[in-house]
């Protein structure tokens, strides 16, 4: 079964995300400002990675 891991890097001013396959692949790793719209924008991309995986 397709898997992606994600992970975070929290900071003050912006966060490090990190979205990797089952073979260590990045699939996403954007560094966003600490905002709720930036935030919900990029959960919105990790779910629609987790939709489209094989």
């Amino acid at each position: 079964m397709p898997e992606l891991w994600a992970g975070t890097d929290a900071g003050m001013a912006a966060h490090h995300w990190t979205v990797i396959d089952t073979d260590g692949t990045k699939a996403l790793a954007p560094r966003v400002p600490n905002t709720e719209p930036e935030l919900l924008e990029l959960i919105g991309a990790a779910l629609a990675l987790a939709e489209d995986c094989p």
